[in-house]
């Protein structure tokens, strides 16, 4: 298989609805060196025929055996397809440098070229890079504060711990050498599985991704916070002792008061969003509490989903 410098895998997470302009983005790239697209495809993602014909070069992979459970109302089970879909892609990828982001995410001009050129300068097998609000509502704004805070610019360039699925991307190398996301794709159980390797995780705030829900309700909003913290916990909890997820049930307690001082610390710290984040804070409260939810019940009943 030929490879080349850069593949970026874009992964269907609303049944394809925003694919279109996610694609552009990759169209609008400047100063990269060649590169791959690839988008992992199944019957729930919608609009594919319009998508080849309006982007030719791009590498839509069929997955099997995912179709069913993106068209799930769940979103937790929608989510299993998404990250079945992942793994597919990344399988498929043929880049030296292997970037992820979704159809939500809108990477800057140069995202490209700022990806290789920092696999380039660093050892790093892992880097990942800032994240910004891509609309100016409360809903995505307590969004961006609890999935992306500690992604937002000036983000400090160096060593990480986390690194965002929505603007990640892994030396091949490092890939190759570990297969937990081979079936699915987690970014926790894939970037501890490489520390264990005394491989190295990094961020820069070169890398900017503008991540835009568009009109995304509050309802709607809950209940996948519920569903993805639900699927989490469900997932950790098969890993642990009774004795642990008994204390990882009493622990998800605590964490809406955890989870919104560490949202207001780093958002003061850094200074650009205060206003903001006082505008969403009722929501974003909201929010913190229903992933809490989300959490103790996956640890008490050691499911992910209602269908486990």
């Amino acid at each position: 298989m030929t490879s080349l410098p850069l593949s970026v895998v874009i992964a269907p997470v609303s049944r394809g609805e925003f694919l279109a302009t996610a694609l552009e983005a990759m169209a609008a790239q400047e100063g990269a060196p060649p590169f791959e697209v690839v988008v992992p495809i199944d019957d729930s993602v919608a609009g594919v025929d319009a998508l080849r014909a309006a982007h030719p070069d791009v590498h839509f992979v069929p997955v099997e055996g995912t179709a069913e459970l993106g068209q799930s109302d769940d979103p937790g089970i929608a989510h299993l397809a998404i990250d079945r879909r992942r793994a597919a892609a990344l399988a498929a990828a043929r880049g030296d440098i292997i970037a992820l982001t979704d159809e939500w995410s809108r990477p800057a001009v140069d995202w490209c070229a700022e990806i290789v050129r920092a696999h380039r300068e660093t050892d790093a097998v892992v880097i990942g890079g800032a994240i910004t609000c891509g609309r100016d509502r409360a809903i995505n704004w307590a969004l961006f504060f609890m999935d992306a805070g500690r992604y937002q610019n000036p983000l400090p360039e160096g060593p990480a711990h986390f690194v965002t699925d929505v603007n990640v991307s892994y030396k091949r190398r490092a890939l190759e050498a570990v297969d937990v996301w081979r079936e699915e794709y987690h970014e926790t159980r894939l970037h501890d599985a490489l520390r264990s390797r005394g491989e190295r995780l990094w961020l820069t705030p070169r890398l900017v991704v503008a991540v835009d829900r568009r009109d995304l309700s509050l309802g709607d909003a809950l209940r996948e916070r519920f569903a993805w913290s639900r699927l989490y916990a469900g997932r950790r909890a098969q890993e642990v002792s009774p004795g642990q997820r008994g204390a990882f049930a009493l622990g998800a307690l605590l964490l809406p008061a955890v989870f919104l001082w560490r949202q207001f610390r780093v958002s003061w710290e850094r200074g650009q969003h205060k206003t903001e984040f006082l505008r969403c804070l009722p929501v974003l409260v909201l929010m913190n509490l229903v992933w809490s939810v989300g959490e103790t019940t996956g640890y008490v009943t050691a499911r992910g989903t209602s269908a486990d």
